[in-house]
């Protein structure tokens, strides 16, 4: 009997090829792990400034759409469209630098200013907030262990000069890398640079390199999965700008929401708590409860009074946040439900800490929006419904509509 090699045979042939070496390429990864690394964070640091360089562009597209919306003195045709997007480049940049510049001159000297205070003084708060304590245990007769020892806690210069020489045993192995601080900072300064150069590139030919990657897709794959991906790519950006866009902009309210109700009450270290509440309300979910912690243990340092009465504040504000000022301006940017959202923030924080707590939501209403649409194609091609409400029943599935009429009976 003859043989035959057909096409089939060298799809499969090809399959067989392609898992056979990315099994190998995944053993001798594992096996080399350590040189793997190295080549990676190698080829990261190489990356650096093009990676800055995309989300500086990516984080000013907005302002940069706004002033070149409102360039209307320079017109839209061909000839001028370069120099209405130049303009409109400039005064971006001035924009962000101007308000970098105030955070730096306005905000940043009052909380540097209020974190040397709080250390300045921590031994009187100490003994401040050991008298409370003292003062609450005999009115009500409490005798705990912890509480004893919280009592007879004191920082002394024994004590102090115990915690410096700790810390100084840690700092001496980091030493020698002080050595290449200058070098370090030296390269920052050169990676943030040909970062905005980079951005300004990319921000000025934003249209032709979109139109490069879509001609990339449209060459690589089939057109249908081509026009899938670029839906994706698409509706991925419209989620990631929504939220973030939203979320600094949110937390910019609350922060200053929060220093103007902090300035009116007469609260200690109004700046730094601020700046504080602000930073953190950022992380869905949990930035109200990361930032009113630690602001929570600064004032019952100074005041277990002021501690309680701003944790009603907080509590209040972030009511405010959460149920007036968020919906209004991130209206329904993600379409994640919250339970959804805790468990992007848990597994992003938990792979990317801070960062991935933040980026952790919007990566993962993505990935639920089109899982969604996916699984919902299925079931229609099976000629089953679609919504959920179906199949809240204890057998089978049900049309909304039997679901409706069962109800009214």
């Amino acid at each position: 009997m003859k043989f035959e090699w057909n096409k089939s045979m060298t799809k499969r042939a090809a399959v067989y090829a392609a898992a056979g070496a990315f099994i190998i390429l995944f053993y001798f990864t594992l096996k080399n792990w350590d040189v793997v690394g190295d080549l990676w964070s190698n080829i990261a640091d190489i990356l650096r400034p093009f990676t800055f360089g995309i989300i500086f562009a990516y984080l000013l597209n907005g302002p940069l759409m706004f002033f070149e919306k409102h360039c209307g003195f320079v017109e839209k045709t061909k000839p001028r469209k370069g120099l209405r997007r130049v303009l409109a480049i400039i005064a971006t940049w001035i924009a962000t630098i101007a308000v970098l510049g105030a955070f730096f001159y306005i905000v940043m000297p009052d909380v540097t200013e209020s974190i040397n205070i709080l250390i300045t003084n921590i031994p009187h708060y100490l003994d401040s907030l050991q008298a409370f304590v003292k003062n609450v245990a005999d009115s009500y007769g409490l005798s705990l262990p912890i509480i004893d020892t919280f009592l007879e806690f004191e920082i002394t210069p024994e004590v102090a000069m115990n915690l410096l020489k700790e810390y100084s045993e840690d700092l001496l192995p980091q030493i020698a890398n002080i050595a290449n601080l200058s070098v370090r900072i030296g390269s920052i300064v050169f990676d943030i640079v040909i970062a905005i150069i980079l951005s300004i590139y990319i921000m000025f030919s934003k249209e032709t390199l979109i139109a490069q990657l879509k001609k990339a897709l449209y060459a690589l794959f089939k057109k249908e999965t081509a026009e899938t991906l670029v839906r994706v790519a698409r509706e991925s950006h419209r989620i990631f700008s929504g939220f973030i866009n939203g979320k600094l902009l949110d937390s910019l309210i609350i922060g200053i929401l929060c220093f103007i109700g902090m300035s009116i009450i007469g609260f200690e270290f109004t700046m730094l708590i601020s700046f504080i509440i602000g930073c953190t309300n950022v992380i869905p979910f949990f930035g109200p409860f990361l930032g009113a912690i630690p602001s929570v243990l600064i004032l019952l340092m100074v005041d277990p009074w002021q501690a309680l009465w701003f944790a009603i504040f907080v509590l209040v504000l972030q009511q405010l946040d959460g149920n007036v000022i968020g919906p209004k301006i991130l209206g329904d940017s993600t379409g994640l439900p919250a339970l959804w959202v805790m468990f992007a923030i848990l597994v992003g924080g938990g792979i990317f800490g801070i960062l991935g707590m933040f980026i952790g939501v919007p990566t993962f209403a993505v990935i639920y929006k089109f899982t969604k649409e996916i699984l919902e194609n299925k079931l229609r091609k099976k000629e089953l419904p679609d919504q959920t409400e179906s199949y809240k029943v204890i057998k089978g599935v049900k049309d909304l509509d039997e679901i409706e009429k069962g109800e009214a009976k």
